[in-house]
């Protein structure tokens, strides 16, 4: 017995000497366990990196949900178009969306019969720049742009979405129509375009360009206005152009067919008309002159006092993202808000403007009876 004792006490007497020989770490050299940071989820429809306004967007993700769903009074989201963007919609936050389609004026008349009776049905609207300010200017709108995420992006709008409000933000862009000239492509080749609108005046277009007639077409004044705004164009300027022996045609079918046939080479004023020219085949394409290019809008508000405030803003932000430009464009053939989303026009229509100036409500009334009776009568005597 005593013999096993001893060799006991041998054998702690030799691990003890070990343990005091090994080098111990010293404090800096013991490495405590880094705390494990959650994943971070980016906020649903939207690139925006999370951050402590995301806590408070996920709270009002979940509180739409909760609604389940909007109403909208729409111009635009019609037919098949309509049905994709809230199939789209239901499929990533599970909230119903309702169309309602018709005109602004009309749903003026009766958003403010709704609201007199206590019984407002629509949360949200898009339509004419013209008719959405005119709901503003009548009480009905109100500003959810603080609350959406998608705003706080950089550098991925085509303009300011913002621009028909600058202030107040009750009126938010969410796509363009491009009014940019179109040439034909036998007759022009690459190259060989006009890049301004100075060019436009060189004798080399006498007699080649279309206009249509702004006695019969609202267009051609309002691609005028805004760039007479913009003191890109003057009156000493529409005087030389008259003098390059415009063909004035009555309406932009009318314009396309004859550009497409050959019969000029250039057509100043052209928009979607011409867009589906080139799908069939025609053989003409979008310029861009750089030192100007006027785009109409086409916008959305929320109702103040809506039913479902929080769908609003969820629906809303998502549609200005991403994946909502993408749905709307692919399904509507129309040009994104955002320059990260590919326009579903065809390629020869395309045109990312180095210089927008977006068409303003003051264009199309003051400034447009303006040019129309001061100018151009007298300019042109049309």
């Amino acid at each position: 017995m005593k013999k096993y004792l001893l060799i006991g006490l041998v054998v702690v007497l030799l691990l003890s000497m070990v343990f005091a020989c090994t080098p111990q770490p010293t404090p800096s050299q013991v490495q405590t366990p880094k705390p494990v940071s959650s994943p971070t989820t980016p906020i649903p429809g939207s690139s925006v990196t999370p951050s402590t306004q995301d806590a408070a967007w996920n709270k009002i993700v979940e509180a739409a949900k909760k609604e389940g769903k909007l109403t909208i009074y729409s111009f635009n989201l019609v037919g098949d178009i309509g049905i994709v963007v809230s199939r789209a919609f239901k499929d990533t936050y599970g909230i119903t969306m309702d169309i309602v389609t018709g005109r602004g004026a009309e749903f003026t008349e009766r958003v403010k019969t709704e609201k007199r009776i206590g019984n407002l049905v629509a949360d949200v609207t898009e339509g004419n720049v013209s008719n959405i300010q005119n709901m503003k200017v009548e009480g009905l709108t109100t500003s959810y742009a603080g609350d959406l995420p998608v705003l706080r992006e950089k550098d991925v709008w085509v303009a300011d979405i913002l621009s028909m409000d600058p202030q107040d933000k009750h009126v938010i862009v969410f796509s363009f129509t491009v009014y940019s000239p179109y040439v034909n492509n036998n007759l022009v080749k690459p190259g060989e375009e006009p890049t301004t609108w100075k060019d436009l005046l060189d004798p080399k277009w006498k007699s080649k360009m279309l206009l249509v007639e702004y006695t019969t077409s609202p267009g051609t004044i309002q691609q005028l206005a805004p760039l007479l705004r913009e003191k890109v164009i003057d009156e000493e300027y529409l005087k030389s152009l008259y003098k390059q022996d415009l063909r004035f045609t009555t309406n932009l079918p009318e314009a396309a067919t004859l550009l497409a046939r050959g019969e000029r080479h250039l057509s100043i004023y052209a928009s979607a008309t011409f867009a589906r020219f080139v799908t069939d085949g025609a053989p003409i394409r979008a310029i861009e002159l750089k030192d100007g290019t006027v785009l109409s809008v086409i916008t959305m508000a929320a109702f103040q006092g809506g039913p479902h405030p929080n769908a609003t803003k969820v629906f809303m932000n998502w549609f200005n993202s991403k994946e909502g430009q993408s749905v709307y464009s692919k399904a509507a053939s129309g040009s994104p808000a955002r320059k990260d989303v590919p326009s579903s026009l065809p390629k020869a229509s395309q045109i990312v403007p180095q210089r927008p100036i977006i068409l303003t409500r003051e264009d199309t009334d003051e400034a447009a009876k303006l040019y129309r009776d001061r100018w151009l009568n007298k300019l042109w005597g049309r």
